[in-house]
């Protein structure tokens, strides 16, 4: 895959109703984190750190301008989200709707959003979600 330019990526976020809504004209900036936490296991006689095979986590955290359009805008999903505690399904593509470009999809619960209103600057909403049911599926596009 080439170099992919990341105004490319696009956000995919399930309202309160249940409809898929593209974001992604309100995002600037998204960190989409996968870890895992893998428990030591070494024992007496061990001279390298032993692991077994832990817990998967997922975390998106993203920046957005402000858009308070009543019913279409981002802040007024996280309102929604946020005022609900709705597990919703989140997708990301970090390169776009490319074919053979990956897909990251996964239920997710609104862990917190701020609006930042600078005097000098333009009103932005960061929002951070995390998996909340399941896990991440990552597929090629077709």
């Amino acid at each position: 895959m080439p170099n992919v330019h990341g105004s490319k990526a696009k956000v995919f976020i399930d309202n309160a109703a249940g409809a898929c809504q593209d974001v992604s004209g309100d995002v600037t900036g998204v960190t989409f984190t996968r870890t895992k936490n893998n428990p030591e296991s070494t024992t007496l006689g061990n001279n390298t750190v032993q692991r077994i095979d832990g817990l998967r986590d997922a975390t998106m955290d993203v920046t957005a301008i402000f858009n308070g359009a009543s019913g279409a805008g981002i802040v007024s999903m996280l309102d929604d989200l946020f005022a609900g505690s709705l597990l919703v399904r989140v997708a990301y593509a970090p390169a776009g709707c490319v074919a053979g470009c990956p897909l990251y999809t996964g239920c997710m619960r609104l862990n917190n959003f701020a609006e930042n209103s600078p005097v000098d600057g333009i009103v932005t909403v960061n929002y951070s979600m995390a998996i909340g049911s399941g896990s991440i599926t990552a597929a090629c596009q077709t």
